[in-house]
């Protein structure tokens, strides 16, 4: 029995050995040789730095082999390499080479190498975020064996070459370069693999063609911030091929496999949204944004909302009313048809989208009431500004995770004590509904789309590319509310921004605010307060922005470091205000009476003051240089000392100049022995 075992353990042994083998001298001496020709930070280094030479380079960090011993994968990303690959380098000679990853290095001062085309078993390029500048090579397109093409985030310039040879290609990332010019029919041709496209943040143009639409396997199309153009019903968007429901999927892979993704905001479309929309199947995300679209939302994009997800509308000129036909299935997470030109009320049916998080119809014509039924408790922003929403407040729900609430620049009124801001658990610090959120739990897939939503930040309008989960709001300015601020607000300890500006409020300012520690923006400015303001507020050590201005308050402003920085501009508008900023002096009494009459002129023997002392400069510098001009002897002796002085200053600034660098040279030379020894 033991034998058997010694003999079974054996033929593993060899089996290891002789299978998986050990890397070859020659593929030893081209990763050292490449390791020598890169400049690499060893501080951050997790693979070029323990490559030494010793031991079977397949085991080396960051490298893979395959049985026969052939470096087939280096990934080298993050390394800190800089400068350049040269076009005779070592890696062009790594012929077995099928994934090689340089991403997040710094080539800042290259192009990209036109010799790829000598890694003929090349299925896997990574050079994204690594500073290459120029043209892609258009040798890249010989690679028949390139499954996946990252070449994101660098400073690629030119047009796109045409990838029709690469009939392997499954996923093309370009976003974010310079690229120009515009795709034809050859572009993508034949690749019927292709199932991620991602052209975005370039400068491409021209229309969107066809094909792109009908490659059988795609389902990831990113377009967005370009300058395309054309109609958008010109586009053969049913022929986008998708997953049908009755396709052979697994009921217990993630919907996120099977879904399409279609990206076509920050262009210059124009026309009407096609009916034909409405015929993909698993449509996840649609954002249309920032393009000049024309005419209504369809009602069918709305009934087929099971699937999706992210429906974006938001810069164009879409008219009409939102069609109340969102299924009780609604799947919705983020609705935005701002900035356009809808009118009419919120539809009832929206409340069927149990997991909205942020609904945004700011910008537009709504005529309604708020909107308490049609709102889900799941909502973490909720934008209703520039509108002509109007009456009272009255709503009994709760949104325990709202981050941010704008319903700025409307007609709402009332008093502020009908919304149940104690049930706001997600601008409160520590809560349960605060702990658990994270960037990216508005939607899962956020790594394919992120939230944008613009507001208004110390009098600036600011547009807010990603909802950090820390980040909260409440803007309810410019309406008529009034009577007293709740001290309910207090209660929002994790609440960055409040703004109750150009209402009615009246009552003194509550207390309560003191207790928003991380509050960095507080405006009630244009309101009918009254009283002090509370010392409470001198203890908010994070508030920038201040701006109680034009109310009715009385006192003294609280002297405080803190309160000091803000300008009278933040206090201003208010008569009974005294102290400084308003003074413009520390002084704590209240400004004295206004000067009288007999005072005039002594103002105008303080003005012959100044004169007088003009004067006298002017006479003294006279006299020194007549003197000088006159007396050779003593323009000589001045200007010689003169000379004597400006010779003293440089030649210590030379010596002190000489020491510095004998000491930093010494202290180079000590540091490399140290690494020699080592």
């Amino acid at each position: 029995m033991s034998l058997s075992i010694l003999v079974r353990f054996l033929f593993l042994a060899f089996f290891v050995v002789f299978v998986d083998g050990q890397c070859l001298d020659d593929q030893q001496k081209l990763l050292l040789e490449l390791r020598s020709e890169f400049k690499f930070n060893s501080s951050i280094s997790q693979g070029l730095e323990h490559w030494n030479g010793t031991g079977d380079c397949c085991e080396w960090k960051r490298v893979k082999c395959e049985d026969s011993g052939h470096v087939i994968s280096l990934l080298l990303n993050s390394e800190g390499i800089s400068g350049r690959i040269g076009e005779s380098s070592a890696l062009f000679r790594l012929t077995y080479l099928s994934s090689l990853d340089l991403s997040s290095n710094d080539f800042t001062t290259t192009e990209i190498p036109n010799q790829f085309h000598h890694l003929p078993n090349l299925a896997i390029l990574d050079l994204s975020d690594s500073g290459f500048k120029g043209p892609i090579p258009s040798t890249l397109a010989n690679l028949t064996q390139l499954v996946e093409l990252y070449l994101p985030s660098n400073f690629l310039t030119g047009s796109i070459p045409s990838f029709h040879n690469c009939k392997n290609l499954e996923s093309i990332k370009l976003s974010d370069n310079n690229l120009m010019g515009s795709l034809s029919h050859l572009h993508f041709q034949g690749l019927t693999n292709l199932s991620r496209l991602d052209l975005s943040h370039n400068s491409l143009n021209g229309t969107i063609p066809n094909h792109l639409f009908s490659f059988p396997s795609i389902n990831y199309l990113y377009l967005s911030n370009n300058q395309f153009s054309g109609q958008i019903e010109e586009i053969s968007i049913i022929e986008f091929p998708l997953l049908r429901p009755d396709a052979n999927a697994n009921e217990n892979e993630s919907d996120y496999y099977f879904a399409n993704f279609l990206f076509l905001a920050n262009n210059r479309l124009t026309g009407v949204i096609p009916t034909s929309i409405c015929s993909i199947s698993r449509l996840m995300v649609l954002d249309l944004s920032f393009n000049n679209l024309i005419g209504s939302i369809p009602p069918c994009l709305l009934q087929e909302s099971y699937y999706l997800k992210v429906l974006n509308l938001r810069g164009n000129n879409f008219i009409g009313v939102i069609p109340d036909t969102f299924n009780w299935e609604c799947g919705l997470k983020t609705f935005d048809v701002s900035d356009n030109n809808l009118g009419g009320k919120i539809p009832k049916s929206l409340a069927n989208c149990v997991e909205l998080a942020v609904m945004n119809v700011g910008n537009n014509n709504f005529d309604d009431s708020f909107p308490c039924m049609a709102l889900p408790e799941s909502l973490k922003v909720l934008v209703l500004r520039s509108n002509r929403f109007h009456g009272e407040l009255r709503c009994g729900k709760s949104w325990p995770d709202l981050q941010i609430l704008d319903i700025s620049s409307n007609h709402f009124s009332g008093t502020l004590d009908s919304l149940n801001f104690s049930s706001w658990r997600g601008m409160m610090l520590q809560s349960q509904a605060h702990l658990r959120r994270s960037p990216s739990d508005i939607l899962n897939a956020s790594y394919l789309y992120r939230d944008e939503v613009t507001i208004i930040v110390k009098n600036v309008e600011v547009r807010l590319v990603k909802i950090w989960p820390d980040f909260t709001c409440i803007d309810l300015s410019s309406n008529h509310f009034e009577k007293e601020i709740p001290d309910a607000i207090g209660s929002l300890t994790s609440l960055y921004l409040l703004n109750l500006s150009h209402n009615s409020l009246t009552h003194a300012i509550p207390r309560s605010l003191g207790a928003l520690k991380e509050l960095g923006s507080l405006d009630l400015s244009s309101n009918k307060l009254t009283g002090r303001i509370p010392d409470e507020l001198t203890k908010l050590d994070f508030l920038s922005f201040l701006n109680l201005s034009y109310n009715h308050l009385t006192g003294l402003i609280p002297t405080s470091s803190h309160f000091q920085t803000f300008s009278a501009d933040s206090f201003e508008g208010n008569a009974g205000l005294s102290g400084f900023p308003l003074n413009g002096s520390f002084n704590p009494h209240p400004p004295g009476p206004s000067p009288s009459e007999d005072s005039e002129p002594k103002d105008e023997e303080i003005e012959w003051e100044y004169v007088f002392a003009a004067f006298g400069y002017v006479v003294g510098f006279g006299s020194i240089a007549w003197i000088l001009l006159c007396c050779r002897s003593l323009r000589e002796r001045y200007f010689e000392k003169i000379e004597e002085v400006a010779d003293k200053i440089f030649f210590e600034r030379g010596r002190r100049k000489r020491h510095e660098r004998r000491v930093r040279r010494r202290e180079e030379r000590n540091a490399f022995r140290r690494r020699h020894h080592q």
